[in-house]
């Protein structure tokens, strides 16, 4: 297709400074290196693709395309006056080439991903996924984008780990990913803040019948790929801090950039691959520019595909493959069965590159069993900092030799009875997408007997697992299974079948209770009770480690009360007591069966035959022993009962770790029968730690003790923190020095800061400035609390938001009030040059505010029209104002404003001059031509001002202006409350307080 024939939109540029241009597409396929046999083909390329992020397949076999046009560099973040689209491309020839192209949609913006299925496209667009229905043999949206689900907030200052990677799971459920660094609050629209549920990093899901949302695990860094092997066990990409992991539902990953959201977990779980692709010692950022090409490439991966497909040749298949991109190469992994669950090992890379623009994001395999891969085409990375090429991207397939296999597409047109025969087709992609269509044909009518009993004869036949198991998720995705079925498949002689009934069992259990807000917790459920007591038999005699993995993870789903009988037979087998994975996963399991009933956790010490959990139980019940000290108690004497020294061996590094960085503590009973065990034991580790705790029990450990705690960069976060609070509460003599010290520890920081306020030195001010950059982003409102605590710490700070190293936007009204509260003159003076302007209100403005406060009660609120309050917000404030990406760019960007206090809007609305910025104060001009201009000034030269009025910019001359006059007032006019009723202000402030954009009116 010729490039005047692209779709018109706002025009892509390219603001990717860098010399040179991408190698021509066709010889970017010639160069690629690949083993025998194999060969590259240029499927698509610009213009007919631009910054291809993600990929999808229709039932017809055709590619569809995520662009992405709006992501861009720092500091601009996304450049909204773009638009995403999506792109169908066909192979309609049979050439091993696009013939076909169609333009789905070009009015998305932040399009991370897609996904097809149950009559439309699924589409992430961070803060929300959206719903874009699409009639039957359509390639066209029926109707306006639904927001399905919202809260993947972009943080303002890490905009490069955000939700992506929506896909189809084996169960029926849509999946997803999110980065560490980009925290959400997920919920339906209108969710309540404290309903919605918290998503840190890892895995999510998504039921579209039931709506509702369950965030699997949390940690890593950047996930940005995954796939499920033929058995259903799903395993995604990361960077930097490990590449390869196992999904693992309810698993707590080692975070990359952040912390872990439970404070309890006290241990996370590493990556699966026993290997790195680049020099740990070095750190992560020196493995770039081909410095790690001899250990794999580097730290950053994208993109992951378990090949199941019949075109490779069988030594591939069922292997990993990821793109690295620093390496301009295909990663391959091998994945194999480890204990519980599985090691990826390093296979040898599979493909490289030669264009130095290669930046391969996607790879699938396709309906022809040949895999096809997209790329972004760029020389950048995804924290760009200069620029972004968006006209190039391309699309290759890869084969082996000419044997890629007839589809005889479209599945479409199959009746039910020969989609379940094509379960057992050796490509997995034909397999799956007749899964998904009996799927959902299902929800629009009941799946008939002859299609049932089909199913059934399959799954009892000889067929294989993998065979099976697309039956098994076929029948319960069709609502076609029942509990009794399922719970047969628990004695089945595979250990993945009985994995998936387990799991399949749990899901039921949780959508039959999707009326519910919560699932039922009660312990006197007897369906749910009888279940857990086969899951518990199941534990005692399971010879899978596998299928006792599932059952940890199962822990987490149950009611709190029915875990400690699960988790003490589990954690009985001693087989598994140096698993990577079972000894964390039950204690997760665990972790509020302490806030409930922590005597069951003595009971489950007492069997445990895994020393990490035993100690993590003695760690949680050592934070109680202020109240609690006879858990301790019951501890000590379960240990001194043991014949061997290892239970009191964990026990002492149990307690020990609970109790690091305290000070003093109550003395449990059984403490001294303990230390007379001890005695004179040749393990001078255990008479070291029984010394320490001695101390602690009896006239407490010196402050000395407590600071080598604080500064110790080995010990816990959790530990270190202890002992700094210590320190604080204590007026520790060289408090200063270690709160100092700690200034450039991340997460340690603002507590140093909180410290170090205490001290009225103008010296600390300026440290806490210039720490400012060692903050993590969700920590530095505390560190600016911290700085404008005292006036003379302003001065600094003020200095750094005038030398654009600290954002002004970090200054909030309250920070501005806090400020003018020292009734400094030359402090108001200063703060009105480098920020703004603040001033009381004026008596009837209060009483305005006041008023309305008192109409706008929470009673009222509940009963905004917030779809009505986003037409408002467009009428009234949308033409100044931007909110998620639509409206003007005059005013402040709300999206991420402190809308959520309505006191804050009250105050800003109804007197818009009270607190000013320094960019958005009023000014008039006075020109020689007699006209009188009123707006605010924005890109200033030597030679001309940019007037911006309520209704468009104006570039002045300087040397037309006679007289400029700047006024304290906002081009905010005063009045707009007033000029609406009380239904339309309930609605407006409803709007403006939810954190989540409201769909239109229908």
């Amino acid at each position: 297709m010729p490039a005047s024939e692209v779709l018109a939109l706002p025009a892509p540029y390219n603001s990717e400074p860098g010399p040179g241009e991408p190698m021509k597409p066709s010889a970017a396929a010639a160069s690629m290196d690949l083993p025998p046999g194999f060969k590259a083909n240029l499927f698509a390329a610009e213009p007919d693709v631009q910054n291809p992020i993600a990929m999808a397949w229709d039932s017809r076999g055709r590619l569809w395309i995520a662009e992405n046009y709006t992501y861009a560099e720092a500091p601009t973040r996304f450049d909204l006056s773009l638009r995403d689209r999506i792109v169908i491309l066909e192979d309609a020839l049979g050439e091993g080439r696009f013939s076909k192209r169609s333009v789905f949609t070009d009015e998305l913006q932040m399009l991370t991903s897609l996904e097809l299925g149950r009559g439309g496209v699924w589409a992430m667009c961070p803060p929300q996924l959206l719903f874009i229905p699409m009639a039957a043999d359509a390639d066209i949206p029926s109707g306006p984008p639904r927001v399905v689900l919202d809260g993947f907030n972009v943080p303002l200052e890490n905009y490069h780990n955000f939700a992506n990677g929506l896909r189809w799971g084996p169960d029926g459920w849509l999946y997803g990913r999110s980065g560490a660094s980009a925290p959400g609050e997920i919920g339906v629209p209108g969710t309540p803040s404290d309903e919605r549920i918290p998503l840190r990093g890892g895995i999510w899901r998504y039921h579209p019948e039931k709506k509702i949302f369950e965030a699997l695990n949390s940690g890593t860094t950047n996930p940005w790929g995954h796939d499920w092997d033929k058995h259903g066990e799903l395993f995604f990409v990361n960077t930097v801090n490990g590449h390869l992991w196992h999904g693992i539902v309810g698993a707590h990953f080692v975070p990359g950039t952040s912390i872990d959201p439970n404070n309890r977990t006290y241990a996370l779980i590493d990556q699966h691959a026993d290997h790195w692709h680049f020099d740990t010692s070095q750190g992560w950022t020196k493995s770039r520019d081909g410095a790690a090409n001899s250990l794999g490439g580097g730290h950053a991966h994208i993109g992951a595909m378990i090949y199941k497909g019949n075109n490779w040749p069988l030594e591939f298949r069922d292997n990993l493959f990821t793109f690295n991109m620093h390496g301009l190469r295909l990663n391959r992994e091998i994945l194999e069965r480890e204990g519980s669950g599985f090691a990826a090992r390093h296979g040898r890379d599979f493909l490289t590159s030669a264009d130095s623009w290669f930046r391969g994001i996607d790879l699938s395999s396709g309906p022809d069993g040949a895999v096809y891969a997209i790329d972004w085409s760029d020389t950048g990375e995804c924290h760009e900092r200069n620029g972004v090429h968006r006209t190039s991207g391309r699309v290759f397939k890869i084969q082996y030799r000419d044997g890629s296999v007839s589809t005889g597409l479209p599945m479409t047109a199959l009746d039910s009875l020969e989609l379940v025969r094509f379960l057992e087709h050796p490509n997995d992609w034909q397999a799956s997408m007749a899964r998904r269509l009996l799927a959902e044909r299902a929800t629009v009518e009941a799946p008939s007997v002859n299609v049932v009993n089909a199913l059934h004869f399959l799954f009892e036949s000889t067929r294989p697992v993998p065979v099976k198991l697309h039956v098994l998720w076929t029948l319960h995705a069709m609502g076609a299974t029942s509990s009794d079925f399922l719970r047969r498949q628990l004695k089945h002689d595979d250990e993945a079948v009985r994995v998936w009934a387990i799991r399949l069992l749990t899901d039921s259990w949780r959508l039959d209770n999707s009326d519910s807000k919560r699932p039922k917790e009660a312990d006197t459920d007897p369906v749910r009770a009888s279940f857990v007591d086969e899951l518990v038999g199941l534990a005692r005699t399971e010879s899978s480690a596998l299928v006792r993995l599932t059952l940890a993870s199962t822990l987490q789903r149950l009611p709190v009360a029915m875990r400690a009988r699960l988790a003490s037979e589990l954690s009985a087998h001693s087989e598994d007591a140096h698993d990577h994975n079972l000894p964390l996963m039950v204690w997760y399991g665990l972790i509020p069966v302490a806030d409930s009933a922590p005597e069951a956790l003595v009971a489950v010490a007492d069997s445990c035959a895994w020393p990490q959990t035993r100690q993590l139980i003695a760690r949680r019940i050592a934070e109680e022993v202020e109240s609690r000290p006879e858990l301790a108690g019951a501890l000590i004497q379960a240990a001194l009962k043991s014949p061997s020294l290892d239970r009191i061996s964990d026990l002492l590094q149990g307690l020990a770790d609970g109790l690091k960085g305290w000070r003093k503590a109550r003395k449990p009973q059984g403490w001294d029968a303990l230390c007379a065990r001890v005695g004179e034991h040749e393990d001078a580790d255990l008479r070291e730690k029984v010394r320490d705790l001695s101390v602690l029990f009896g006239d407490g450990r010196a402050l000395d003790e407590v600071r080598k705690v604080a500064l110790d960069k080995t010990a816990a976060l959790s530990a270190r923190k202890s002992a700094l609070q210590t320190l604080l509460d204590n007026k520790e003599p060289r408090l200063r020095a270690v709160c100092e010290e700690l200034l450039s520890t991340r997460f340690l920081n603002p507590l140093a800061a909180r410290g170090l306020a205490s001290f009225n030195d103008p010296e600390i001010g300026e440290k806490l400035v210039r720490a400012y950059g060692s903050f993590h982003q969700t920590d530095r409102p505390q560190l600016i609390a911290a700085i404008v605590s005292r006036a003379t710490f302003v001065p600094p700070l003020l200095d750094a938001i005038e030398n654009g190293k600290i954002p002004r936007g970090m200054l909030t009204a309250f920070d501005i009030r806090q400020i003018r509260s020292f009734h400094d003159p030359s402090l108001d003076a200063r703060l009105a040059s480098v920020w703004g302007d603040a001033r009381e209100s004026t008596a009837d403005r209060k009483a305005q505010i006041a008023a309305f406060r008192k109409e706008l009660s929470p009673e009222n609120l509940a009963n905004a029209d917030r779809s009505q309050g986003r037409v408002l917000f467009q009428t009234v404030c949308g033409s100044c104002h931007m909110m998620y990406g639509e409206g003007g760019k005059i005013a402040p960007d709300l999206t991420g404003a402190g809308r959520d206090n309505l006191d804050y809007l009250l105050e800003n609305i109804v007197d818009p001059s009270a607190v000013v910025g320094a960019d958005f104060r009023m000014n008039i001009l006075r020109l020689k031509d007699g006209r009188v201009l009123n707006g605010m000034l924005s890109n200033r030269t030597e030679r001309t001002f940019t007037v911006q009025t309520m209704t468009e910019a104006l570039v002045v001359e300087r040397s037309e202006v006679l007289e400029k006059q700047e006024l304290s007032n906002s081009l905010m006019p005063e009045g707009l409350l007033d000029a609406l009723n009380a239904v339309q202000r309930r609605d407006l402030i409803g709007y403006l307080l939810e954190k989540t954009q409201a769909p239109l009116p229908k």
